[in-house]
């Protein structure tokens, strides 16, 4: 039987003779490996090691230590130590077990998603003593130890040296933390360089060390050279390297001063890794001091100040009409944070939101942010990643990755646009929550949490009536703005053209938009579409190009000639002729982006546009330098997806315009309504931010729609009376808490009689509590060549669904099962 060692933290009380590792593969629980014993004095929890499983080598994550190993069986043993210290702290470490628990992923798939997968093995990078820990005088304690083996054996990995300090001291050995903490203490005296873990895109300066050597004789050496001089004695008082460009502008001379002190065998001249600049993904808003406070937002603020100084977690919902000032809100709120020597978690729900908030941040807290998100750089992330964890930075903006920082102490935590169905993973394991994860780091970490938005989910609002969330609101514009005003088109009343694949201009948005371009203004459109068009049919005989392995139509995406899969990522060339008849009857039927595009051009030859969707923020300088563009001026017109609705502030833009107001309201999600509430909200919150005044306007096939109109007349609360009325009688959230489960196989027959036996498992098992929706086929029957089956269902706590799930066999089965807690998409 294995014994785990008693205690916390990632030092062990007693030698480790076995560790559970998890592993990122898709097993329920973490594996057991026996310690080498040139290992055993170094490992601990939170470390990386490498291990053998099956007949390939994995990386894993140290999450358990025992005394003893297995009685009746051997256990296979790490191979190889990656970190000397612990990469995940204790508090990640648990923060990922909850993440397992909760929403059933395994637990070594949990942690691989703490980690960046490319982060370098710090045991293997090289120590070694400079010229100035070569000429150290006395030192003590275990400096002297780590200069003393660095003199007796040269330059060696951090692993040697700890082994070699082992097998030297077998009494008085440092342990591994120690010993990193000690030759970071000589690395920042410049009496040791430690060297390695750079990566792929990793930037390199020149650096120079002084020999060791009679510094009057280097001085002679120098010849006349004043500039020589003072490099030398520079360099000689600080008693560290310095980088080339460094010494230069110190000394104003060229860098053949420094080649020539080289050429005599002065300096030693090296490579180190230059800190990255992240300017290209910020945006370059331009910051103006800290505002004047409104008497709203100074309540708010007050009621979050004194939270902070009182300490303890409270959570708070800010609600505010959109451009209300709750950024600013947010920014005293980091500062007395930071204040207190605290740090500060920011979420935005979208990448391309944050460009413009960094720039913020930056200019008012300086170095002090860090930016983790997707589309930084593998360097720029480990980079980023790195200054978090060693506490190099204390405030961190991303999207819902974000919420997994190694950032400690935390104080507040922000969650802006809280209602945003992106803040939650669907797509691959662990599907978990950002928002919820982030609240949940608040609450085990004692810190004020701010949700906001001015569209709150059903969900913030339950808590709120619950009186779990304290609530702050916001109820008018900064500045001299006022709320736009606007007005409905109804397309059924209007002339559309019968020509298929039109985006219709009503006569109401072509005026709007000539006048708005005419005034000097800005115009923001919203198609919720991306492409060009989601349907190329023949008119010949019906080819409608679906993807074999989903059943759906690729999208056309005119820019790269290519029928696009949006569910699998397949491509097509764009043919000539029907693959199917031969006949070159191909017609592309729908609207997306690059179609509105197309189109907004013939129509307004003379208004600049650009498109911020998807597509667009993958081509070089992402959202940032589109949205840079739109800010400046260079641009009159932003076409996009729901990307444009989301946490922009351009005071120039006076209109928006939402092509279809009625791209949600027919799915089949409970989530339809409130989503279409909340996305035409946000977007025609666009305008009128600034002294202009602001107006839009809403094209629809359904101009009575209550979500439409509570949009017109900007009736939030009658738009939520109704919405909760719905979500009551139907028992959705907030008023339960759901599971969805999926099943996928390639046999159609064989998934519906796996579907149909798990629903009468789960019939059998349920209580009178328990609503179960299904078994049925997914909205989205086929996807990646699987045909897809559902149940929903639906109780009071996620503790009584789970203990459900358990009683059944979805949680131990072999099939493709996908059981996602607390979905956002039930598609």
């Amino acid at each position: 039987m294995v014994e785990p060692l008693g205690g916390g933290g990632a030092a062990p009380l007693a030698v480790p003779l076995a560790v559970a590792v998890a592993l990122p593969v898709p097993l329920p629980e973490a594996l057991w490996y026996s310690v080498p014993q040139r290992l055993r004095s170094m490992i601990g929890k939170g470390q990386r090691v490498r291990v053998p499983l099956g007949q390939r080598r994995r990386i894993g994550t140290v999450v358990e230590l025992a005394t003893s190993e297995p009685e009746g069986f051997k256990l296979r043993e790490v191979e190889d130590l990656l970190d000397l210290e612990p990469v995940l702290s204790l508090e990640l470490l648990e923060l990922g077990e909850w993440i397992a628990s909760y929403y059933l992923s395994p637990i070594g798939e949990v942690l691989g998603t703490l980690v960046p997968s490319k982060l370098p093995a710090t045991a293997r990078a090289k120590i070694s003593l400079t010229s100035g820990g070569a000429m150290a005088p006395s030192l003590s304690g275990d400096a002297k130890l780590i200069v003393d083996l660095l003199r007796e054996q040269g330059r060696c990995s951090l692993l040697e040296l700890a082994e070699a300090c082992a097998a030297g001291c077998a009494q008085g050995a440092p342990d591994a933390l120690t010993l990193i903490a000690s030759a970071r203490a000589l690395q920042s005296k410049g009496l040791v360089r430690i060297e390695g873990g750079a990566k792929r895109g990793s930037r390199f300066a020149s650096a120079v060390e002084l020999m060791p050597g009679d510094l009057d004789a280097m001085l002679v050496q120098c010849g006349r050279s004043a500039k020589a001089k003072e490099i030398v004695h520079h360099l000689s008082s600080i008693g560290r390297p310095a980088r080339v460009s460094e010494l230069t502008e110190l000394v104003g001379c060229g860098p053949a001063v420094v080649r020539r002190l080289v050429k005599l065998g002065l300096l030693r001249e090296f490579v180190q890794i230059e800190s990255l600049a992240l300017g290209r993904h910020l945006g370059g808003a331009e910051v103006a001091e800290p505002l004047i406070l409104r008497p709203d937002q100074a309540v708010a603020v007050d009621q979050l100040l004194a939270a902070i100084k009182s300490g303890g977690f409270r959570p708070f919902l800010l609600r505010g009409v959109t451009g209300s000032g709750k950024t600013e809100v947010y920014l005293r709120a980091i500062e007395a944070t930071l204040n207190t020597d605290r740090s500060a978690l920011i979420l935005v729900p979208e990448i391309a939101m944050v460009p413009s908030l960094a720039q913020v941040l930056r200019e008012r807290f300086g170095d002090r942010v860090a930016l983790l998100h997707s589309n930084l750089s593998e360097a720029e992330r480990i980079q980023e990643w790195e200054r978090l964890r060693k506490g190099g930075a204390s405030v961190v903006v991303g999207p819902r990755s974000a919420a997994l920082a190694p950032i400690g102490d935390l104080g507040l935590v922000v969650v802006d646009e809280e209602h945003d169905g992106a803040y939650k993973q669907d797509a691959a394991s662990p599907r978990y929550s950002g928002r919820d994860v982030a609240l949940l780091r608040a609450q085990r970490s004692g810190a004020v949490a701010i949700v906001a938005s001015a569209t709150p989910s059903m969900e913030a609002l339950g808590r709120v009536s619950q009186e779990k969330f304290g609530l702050l609101e916001l109820t008018q514009r900064a500045g001299a703005a006022g709320m736009p005003t606007g007005e409905v088109v109804d397309l059924r009343e209007e002339k559309i053209s019968a020509r298929h694949g039109d985006v219709h201009f009503s006569a109401v948005l072509d005026t709007a938009i000539r006048d708005t371009a005419a005034a000097g203004q800005q115009i923001i459109l919203l198609r919720n579409r991306r492409g060009f068009a989601p349907v190329v049919l023949c008119r010949a005989c019906g080819e409608d190009h679906q993807c074999d392995d989903c059943g759906l139509p690729r999208t056309l995406h005119w820019k790269s000639q290519l029928l696009i899969c949006h569910y699998c990522t397949s491509k097509l060339r764009v043919p000539q002729r029907c693959g199917t008849c031969g006949e070159s009857a191909l017609e592309p039927i729908g609207a997306g982006t690059e179609r509105v595009e197309s189109l907004f051009r013939e129509r307004f030859p003379d208004i600049s546009v650009d498109v911020l969707d998807r597509d667009a923020t993958q081509r070089v300088g992402g959202a940032a330098r589109i949205l840079e563009r739109f800010r400046v001026g260079e641009t009159q017109a932003l076409i996009g997806t729901q990307m444009v609705s989301k946490g922009h502030h351009f005071p120039n833009v006076a209109l928006t315009g939402v092509l279809s107001a009625d791209s949600y309201l027919k799915f089949p999600d409970f989530r339809a309504v409130e989503r279409t509430y909340a996305l035409l909200t946000q977007v025609v919150g666009r305008s009128g931010r600034g002294e202009i005044p602001g107006r839009f306007i809403l094209q629809t096939f359904h101009p009575d729609h209550y979500a439409v109109r509570a949009v017109l007349s900007g009736d939030s609360a009658g738009f939520e009376e109704a919405e909760m009325r719905f979500r009551r009688s139907f028992a959705y959230p907030p008023f339960s808490r759901v599971v969805s489960i999926l099943l996928r196989d390639s046999d159609q027959r064989r998934g519906s009689e796996r579907i149909r036996e798990l629903g009468r498992e789960l019939e059998q098992l349920r209580g009178r509590d328990v609503l179960m929706n299904g078994p049925a086929p997914a909205p989205l029957e086929r996807l990646r060549g699987r045909w897809r089956f559902q149940i929903l269902l639906r109780g009071r706590s996620q503790a009584e669904l789970r203990a459900l799930l358990e009683r059944s066999s979805i949680l131990t089965s072999n099939w493709d099962i996908v059981v996602d807690v607390d979905p956002q998409n039930l598609l």
